[in-house]
């Protein structure tokens, strides 16, 4: 059963135009050879006819421009609307900058599917389940292999939709702000998970460990990249209802 519903065309326009009168906020994402980037904004104003939308993407001091979403690139939009989170896929038209902003003009999206909050409420493994975490540094031009001096090893303390935390070593070397690949099997038995996620941040515990923030970048880009968010958030809910069927 899938976690992620696709509105129809009717109900995606009805949504967009609604929450493009009320300029919800958004998150706008994109993809670097050095890993994944995302950009708080704003819907500004489009409409279905015009085949476009105009939205406000914040700027951070000293951004290169170099990360900000280029003309004919692809990118990834979400934003909450009421107990959901909706999100599409679309491509850059035009990027202007504003004070402090870039003004982007992105296609109207041809898909918009929503997912239920509750896929976003983190979730702990199943009692007495332990669930084996390898990542690795995400490098540019790099391919799949996994290479031996920078896997790290962790566990996974909880996850949602939007992200996992991980207990590992305090490794001194992991780089909050950047990119690794995570690799982990809900299950004993089950597929593998490979997802790209970046290090939010990093907190100290007992006894020389470290608990890590990784947040799910990305997923609502590709095809591929939302079966993996329909697949992770199946995971959240399995996880949820096995720990309510043991209490």
């Amino acid at each position: 059963m899938s976690a992620t519903e696709a509105t129809t065309e009717e109900r995606r326009d009805e949504i967009l135009a609604d929450s493009i009168n009320r300029r919800l906020r958004v998150m706008v994402t994109h993809h670097l050879p050095e890993g994944w980037r995302s950009y708080k904004s704003s819907f500004l104003s489009g409409t279905r006819l015009s085949g476009t939308i105009l939205l406000k993407v914040l700027v951070p001091e000293n951004t290169p421009d170099s990360t900000l979403p280029q003309a004919g690139g692809p990118c990834g939009v979400t934003f909450r609307l009421g107990h959901k989170k909706c999100m599409f896929s679309t491509v850059v038209r035009s990027g202007v900058p504003e004070d402090g902003a870039l003004l982007v003009t992105v296609n109207w999206p041809e898909n918009l599917e929503q997912l239920k909050r509750r896929a976003y409420e983190r979730v702990a493994p199943p009692r007495d389940t332990v669930v084996a975490v390898r990542f690795w540094p995400e490098e540019p031009n790099s391919n799949a292999v996994e290479n031996g001096r920078n896997i790290r090893h962790g566990q996974l303390e909880d996850i949602s939709a939007g992200g996992m935390r991980v207990k590992t070593s305090d490794l001194a070397d992991i780089e909050v702000g950047r990119t690794y690949r995570c690799v982990f099997a809900p299950q004993p038995g089950s597929p593998v998970v490979i997802v790209d996620a970046v290090l939010r941040h990093r907190e100290a515990t007992d006894n020389g460990r470290a608990s890590l923030g990784f947040h799910f970048l990305g997923l609502e880009v590709t095809p591929e990249g939302r079966k993996l968010l329909d697949r992770i958030a199946r995971i959240v809910i399995q996880f949820q209802r096995a720990r309510r069927r043991k209490r």
